[in-house]
């Protein structure tokens, strides 16, 4: 995500759903500025405890406390496919960014073969391509760039696997990896 949101030192940003905080390490080692927020006090915590850092607040991915056009990078990572709200998100995310700058999403991919993996009671909508580019156009965006990572290679770890089986029936790389990513300027 860093590499895809092309950070560099100075910028500023801001991760949305920040969990741990580890996105929030990076940015930072890349000499980026920014802070990390979550709509749990527990992830907040926690983030504040894993980094020993305080750039982490709470906070509502539909409300956030950044004024308009400040941030040159957003980062939301498997955070949109929890909000029932996603359009008044993506036009949140839009208003604090600068222009120019750019938004990366990363979210659970439903052209995936074996959905299973993403069941959980929390998910309100698993995107497939077309349609998280739809909604992140909609709001405004200009769309960079938009493509699956972690493959499916018959079963749902790629990692580990025999090599005999990971050329064995693979479907089309391009649509079928397990997450979705799309890179997003703000025009």
């Amino acid at each position: 995500m860093i590499r895809l949101a092309e950070c560099r030192p100075r910028m500023w940003f801001v991760d949305i759903g920040c969990g741990n905080g580890s996105l929030v390490l990076a940015a930072h080692a890349s000499g980026a500025r920014g802070c990390g927020l979550d709509a749990s006090r527990d992830s907040v915590r926690t983030a504040r405890e894993f980094t020993h850092t305080g750039s982490f607040l709470q906070a509502l991915a539909q409300r956030l406390p950044v004024a308009s056009g400040f941030v040159d990078l957003v980062f939301a990572q498997h955070i949109i496919e929890h909000l029932a709200d996603y359009p008044t998100a993506l036009l949140e995310w839009l208003r604090v960014l600068k222009r120019g700058g750019r938004l990366v999403v990363l979210t659970p991919n439903a052209r995936y073969p074996d959905p299973t993996i993403f069941e959980d009671p929390t998910h309100v909508l698993i995107f497939d391509p077309k349609t998280l580019l739809e909604a992140i156009a909609t709001a405004g965006f200009r769309v960079l760039r938009t493509e699956t990572i972690f493959p499916h290679l018959r079963g749902h770890t790629v990692f580990g696997l025999r090599w005999r089986r990971l050329f064995t029936r693979v479907p089309p790389w391009r649509s079928s990896g397990r997450s979705l990513v799309c890179v997003a300027e703000k025009p």
